[in-house]
């Protein structure tokens, strides 16, 4: 497993870095890539469940997505109040699971990356989009690590029974010492990187167990198997959807400060 995953990396980092230093539609090609591909997941893993969802919550959940890649809010916050109302009128006549399930999953998934959209949008955008990201994978690659080699306490065992809490302080550690370095990239001290790093590798953490409480209730080991040794897309992306609207909010509230 660990080699499928190593070898997965390194096909698929490099693919991932470049689209957030390019932007533009190589950005854009990356968010309703992962997007459309996450949507078609969550709606297969909850068909499983039995809880259908019409195919439009696929493409509602892409065009969400590409109205936060359009750097203007209120074509986010449109996109969602609009996809949900057409979400809610093409179920009237399913039960009430289908409609909570289509909502969250418009949310969950267009929103969610429709903000990491918005933070790549912003003039300095490329600079907090690598933050972000280098912070998700190290606290990824601190969790997977430190909990394999020392974890004996478990963290949540009823929705994943292979995370500890050993895993779970080494990746918040691998976190804060990546914020720290990468401070002065977005303008941080030091000490504001390592908190903001420590913000966005807890995030990463309640992302990825979110969506193991997704894979329990529909009863499916992964997402998918379009990445060997990670799993679908919702596998590799469900930390970055958390601290992609993390990023975001830090952002908006550091140029608060500044302009207080």
């Amino acid at each position: 497993m660990l080699r499928q995953r190593t070898l997965s990396a390194l096909v698929f980092a490099p693919l991932v870095i470049a689209a957030f230093y390019f932007g533009g539609m190589a950005f854009l090609a990356f968010i309703l890539v992962v997007g459309g591909c996450c949507a078609w997941e969550y709606r297969r893993m909850v068909g499983g469940a039995g809880i259908g969802l019409k195919a439009w919550f696929i493409p509602l959940c892409m065009a969400t997505c590409l109205a936060g890649v359009s750097g203007r809010p209120e074509n986010l916050i449109a996109a969602l109040i609009g996809g949900c109302l057409i979400l809610l009128a093409i179920s009237l006549n399913d039960d009430a699971l289908s409609s909570v399930f289509g909502v969250t999953g418009l949310v969950y998934i267009g929103g969610l990356l429709g903000c990491l959209g918005l933070l790549r949008a912003q003039p300095d955008g490329s600079e907090w989009c690598f933050f972000v990201l280098f912070i998700t994978w190290a606290n990824d690659m601190g969790a997977y690590f430190g909990g394999r080699a020392f974890g004996k306490r478990k963290l949540a065992p009823a929705i994943s029974p292979g995370k500890s809490w050993e895993g779970a302080l080494f990746g918040l550690g691998a976190g804060v010492v990546t914020g720290a370095c990468l401070s002065s990239c977005i303008g941080l001290a030091i000490t504001g990187g390592a908190l903001a790093g420590a913000l966005l590798a807890a995030l990463a953490q309640i992302g990825d167990l979110v969506e193991s409480k997704l894979k329990r209730h529909c009863r499916v080991k992964d997402s998918g198997k379009a990445i060997p040794g990670h799993g679908g897309f919702l596998d590799r992306f469900d930390s970055l959807l958390f601290t992609g609207a993390g990023g975001l909010l830090l952002k908006g509230l550091y140029g608060l400060l500044l302009h207080t």
